[in-house]
């Protein structure tokens, strides 16, 4: 069976209701990065010389496979969750935590399933958060990286750049989430309408800044302070999890700097390209 991109987004669409993260979420995007381009070895400089390839995380489960294309989609958190949200100050909303644990675990459902349709059409493909969940691999301390980053490879697909927050902003804004496979499919990518400017569509207003409960944004991208970040998350948002938000061992998040920002659920400004 020949694997189209069409066919690619009518799984994508129909995984989105199946797994119920339609619940939680927009209607997903998606986009195509080629495995081929120079990103992906730039980004062991930039990110961590242990930075898996497309061909790299392919292979730790098809050997023999060539990775072409990057699958990468946004899921646009839904409005209810980011209006309770902005009312917030110090910790996450009820309706935000429920779309960060459970709403993940749908978006993790949609790797998985889309990974298994691909095989079964006779293509390989693998999701690497799926990868680092099976590796037991999580984000490395001091620094924080992961094996691979979705939100680079939303970059390199042209489906948004970054913010101050560390953030990707999309043409739906910086609030959702992002879910990403590796597959040996030849699709042709998509072109970046901001070229190699990471941080196009950031106004650097700094309103993030101020939204941050944990002063882990400062003016420069390189100001921005993941151990803090993470530190608030685990000491104060969790310290009365049970009583506040009803549930365990999923990731509650935060998300204060991507509501009540101007980034929030569109582009700043707007963009020509994509204003209709």
């Amino acid at each position: 069976m020949e694997i189209s991109r069409a066919q690619i987004g009518d799984w994508i669409n129909g995984l989105y209701r199946a797994t119920g993260a339609d619940g939680f979420f927009g209607t997903p995007f998606f986009a195509v990065a080629s495995a081929e381009d120079s990103y992906w070895t730039k980004f062991k400089s930039i990110i961590s010389s242990s930075h898996w390839t497309p061909q790299e995380a392919l292979s730790i489960k098809y050997p023999d496979s060539i990775a072409r294309s990057v699958i990468v989609w946004i899921l646009p958190i839904n409005e209810a969750a980011r209006k309770e949200n902005r009312l917030k100050k110090d910790k996450p909303s009820v309706s935000w935590a429920r779309v960060r644990s459970f709403g993940e675990l749908a978006n993790m459902n949609m790797r998985t399933q889309l990974c298994r349709l691909i095989v079964e059409a006779g293509q390989a493909a693998v999701a690497p958060q799926i990868l680092m969940n099976e590796q037991k691999i999580h984000f490395k301390s001091p620094d924080f990286f992961t094996p691979f980053s979705e939100r680079h490879a939303a970059f390199v697909a042209g489906l948004g750049t970054f913010s101050m927050s560390a953030g990707l902003i999309t043409e739906k804004g910086v609030a959702h989430r992002i879910g990403a496979l590796v597959t040996d499919i030849p699709l042709e990518a998509d072109k970046r309408p901001y070229g190699d400017d990471v941080f196009a569509w950031c106004n650097s207003c700094g309103a993030c800044i101020k939204r941050c409960p944990a002063s882990a944004i400062g003016p420069g991208f390189k100001d921005r302070n993941k151990a803090k970040c993470a530190e608030y998350q685990m000491n104060v948002v969790t310290a009365d999890r049970i009583r506040e938000y009803g549930w365990l061992d999923y990731t509650l998040g935060c998300g204060l700097c991507q509501t009540a920002v101007p980034c929030e659920f569109k582009i700043p400004g707007g963009i020509p390209s994509l204003k209709k």
